[in-house]
């Protein structure tokens, strides 16, 4: 018989558990304790050692609940006695015990041994045998490692402990598939599932938990390389149109190039022409530093597939970036792009903007086009999704910002190439760790940028804390007036547009207000350094004309400093502009900062870089803003954002999504990684849709859900 979460926990709990992601019973047996009590032998009230965890077993003497005098909240203090001492142990906001700890019940309590007063007491103390049938505890209970859950309200620990404990005995043996196949955990020396999850909840000794961890790294690394290997041997089972290395426009664009290709942007071009000259989909990652010739190299890609007869497309995740993409290109081309469809010559290429608020008319005429294959190349945003928006013959696939796009987004693309599948290059904005790129991108060929066009960047970068040294504040605003003076750009980047109530953490109460951007802009307008210069405002909340009317005239000069939100981050190129203000710099990450910073200094001119700050030299976050004044190598940047936050901040929400794995270290554990890619592949290459190991397809898709845009392509 199926076991239920229902037949243990009434509704309201229920409703407590699933805010805490507990569904069902594999959830509540893979609810793992946040840390375990680990006490030494049974130690008499007297003896406890002082510093150390300790579970006591002792009567209740005394009980008695009251109101603190220094801070909001009650205090309950337990006297107990365990026939030869007594002790006081003290519980905070948690006046209901009152009414069950009764003098004369015998308790277990579980807690660091600490001195108050000059008498021992436990520190932030756990009743253990909250049960309904209180029962002596063993010494073996007393001397086992005790598991502490993360809290869910309404739901006693021990409770909890117990219920998990009645699962392991009476769940149906469906609980227990393995997904580790049984040569595997032998090689390894790893336990079984059950196994694993007795000693996650039940362990005699710390040992065994540590074991039962070993083996849930190892279940999310096979299930991560083994959903990778699969989609390869998908791809590599589609059938791709074979796309020429080189024709008449393709020819031309190297031909007229007014610079030398970076030996790197030739090796990655020669990667990228070699998967497309294949019967197979490509399927290839494309990552370099900012301004390492991203779009350059993609675009050589798509003259290619235009010399072959076929047509490429370049999805961009916002109108604002497909915008600077299609002039990026357009400048790029120059000459060669042609005027229309009918006015275009033999080297000539043909290139759209589509996007969603394009007038419904132009939109349909440009549908048209692309059907008829009139449109060699198309730019554009989740318009190209569209099931109205159809090709003549698409061969090329890029995708830029790619964490932005989910699978089935990707998949709706590639559906589009009708019998054939096309290729497919995916662009990352920025640079990404070897680590992370063996791992997180296993399914994707990757071709890595690590020149620069114009050698190094020279971008001069500060931390200016403004609260220590004003006159530096001073000092940034002035050289803001030298370069609009000597008729260059100035960006001023700011983290929010509305105004944001400052709160007290204890009592939430309103402190006072962070300005918004328009607040910000108008102290910088009345500046004396600043005072008559030309300001513009760019943000989020404005049209796609309204954005690409304000970064027109920025590039023009009829705005002087262009006050922006995060939206010029990716894409914004303004030759112009070589300086750069970035206020309360401490709000933006590591990457962020990096990618920003690469807005100025376009044309190989010096730039100058401020990252303004309130915090102090000694805060934590100052050490963030010297690493990228440091250095302009986006590549060591990664690795160290990698190092100083761990992957479960520098991989969650934008890369990895909804991912749930939770056990896996990409830093401490890349040899299980590694071993798991190669059982992967071998697994996969005799059992491509995982007939032969259910319980790992039913893992993996536990883990790396099917319909989630996750980790890669989530943001």
């Amino acid at each position: 018989m199926t076991t239920r979460i229902e037949d243990n926990f009434r509704k309201a709990d229920r409703t407590h558990l699933a805010k805490r992601g507990v569904h069902s019973v594999t959830d509540l047996l893979r609810f793992f304790p946040r840390r375990y009590l680990v006490p030494g032998e049974r130690t008499e009230l007297g003896d406890l050692p002082l510093g150390e965890t300790a579970i006591i077993q002792a009567e209740v003497i005394r009980v008695e609940t009251r109101r603190m005098k220094q801070r909001k909240g009650t205090i309950t203090e337990v006297v107990v006695h365990d026939g030869k001492q007594s002790m006081k142990i003290a519980f905070f906001n948690q006046y209901w015990l009152e009414k069950s700890l009764k003098p004369g019940l015998t308790v277990v309590f579980g807690g660091k041994v600490e001195s108050f007063r000059g008498q021992l007491t436990l520190a932030s103390p756990v009743w253990l045998n909250r049960t309904e049938d209180d029962h002596e505890w063993t010494p073996e209970d007393l001397n086992s490692p005790f598991p502490i859950y993360p809290a869910v309200k309404g739901i006693a620990q021990s409770r909890l402990w117990s219920s998990i404990k009645t699962l392991l005995t009476v769940a149906g043996d469906e609980e227990f598939a393995d997904p580790l196949p049984k040569g595997l955990r032998e090689t390894f020396e790893l336990p079984d599932l059950r196994t694993a999850l007795e000693d996650m909840h039940r362990p005699r000794k710390i040992e065994d938990v540590e074991r039962a961890r070993l083996r849930w790294k190892w279940e999310e690394a096979l299930a991560l390389q083994t959903e990778f290997a699969s989609r390869k041997a998908t791809l590599a089972a589609e059938k791709a149109t074979p796309l020429l290395t080189q024709g008449a426009k393709s020819q031309r664009f190297d031909d007229d190039l007014p610079f030398t290709l970076t030996a790197s942007q030739v090796r990655v071009g020669e990667e990228i022409a070699e998967d497309m000259a294949a019967d197979r989909p490509m399927h290839r990652l494309l990552h370099g530093d900012v301004g390492s010739g991203k779009t350059l190299v993609a675009l050589r890609a798509m003259l290619t597939a235009v010399d072959s007869g076929a047509q490429a497309a370049m999805l961009a995740p916002t109108e604002v970036l497909a915008a600077q993409h299609y002039h990026s290109i357009q400048s790029l081309l120059h000459e060669q792009m042609a005027l229309s469809p009918l006015l275009s010559d033999d080297d000539q290429v043909t290139v759209a903007l589509m996007t969603g608020s394009m007038p419904a008319k132009e939109r349909r005429g440009l549908a048209l086009d692309l059907v008829a294959g009139n449109i060699d190349i198309v730019v554009g945003t989740h318009a190209l999704l569209s099931e109205s928006t159809m090709f003549a013959a698409l061969g090329l696939i890029v995708v830029d910002e790619q964490h932005r796009f989910g699978v089935e987004q990707r998949e709706a693309m590639r559906a589009k190439g009708g019998e054939t599948t096309p290729h497919t290059l995916v662009m990352s904005a920025t640079p990404i760790p070897r680590t992370v790129a063996m791992t997180v991108f296993a399914d994707l060929d990757i071709s890595t940028l690590d020149e620069m066009p114009a050698g190094p960047k020279d971008i001069a970068t500060h931390v200016v804390p403004i609260v220590e040294q004003p006159a530096w504040y001073a000092r940034v605003r002035e050289l803001m007036r030298q370069t609009v003076e000597d008729e260059r750009g100035v960006f001023v980047v700011f983290p929010r547009i509305e105004p944001m109530d400052i709160e007290d953490p204890e009592s939430g109460e309103v402190l006072g207000q962070k300005q918004g951007i328009e607040d910000i802009t108008r102290k910088l307008q009345e500046t004396p350094e600043l005072a008559g210069k030309k300001f513009g405002l760019l943000h989020g909340r404005m049209s796609a004309a309204e954005k690409d009317r304000v970064l027109a005239d920025f590039d023009r000069g009829d705005i002087e400093i262009l006050v922006s939100t995060t939206v010029i981050e990716v894409g914004v190129d303004v030759a112009r502009a070589t300086m750069m203000v970035i206020i309360e710099a401490e709000n933006f990450g590591v990457a962020q900062l990096h990618q920003l910073r690469g807005r100025v200094g376009r044309d190989g001119s010096s730039a100058m870089c401020f990252l303004l700050t309130e915090m102090s030299e000694t805060d934590e976050s100052y050490g963030r803003l010297q690493a990228v004044a440091q250095t302009l190598d986006g590549f060591t940047l990664a690795e160290y954002d990698l190092d100083a936050r761990g992957e479960g901040d520098v991989l969650s929400g934008s890369q990895w999504g909804g991912s749930s794995l939770r056990h896996l270290s990409i830093l401490r554990d890349s040899e299980i990684v590694a071993e798991a890619k190669k059982i992967a592949e071998q697994i996969v290459a005799v059992d491509p849709t995982l007939e032969a190991v259910p319980a790992l397809k039913a893992f993996i898709r536990r883990v790396l859900p099917e319909d989630d845009a996750h980790f890669i392509e989530a943001g």
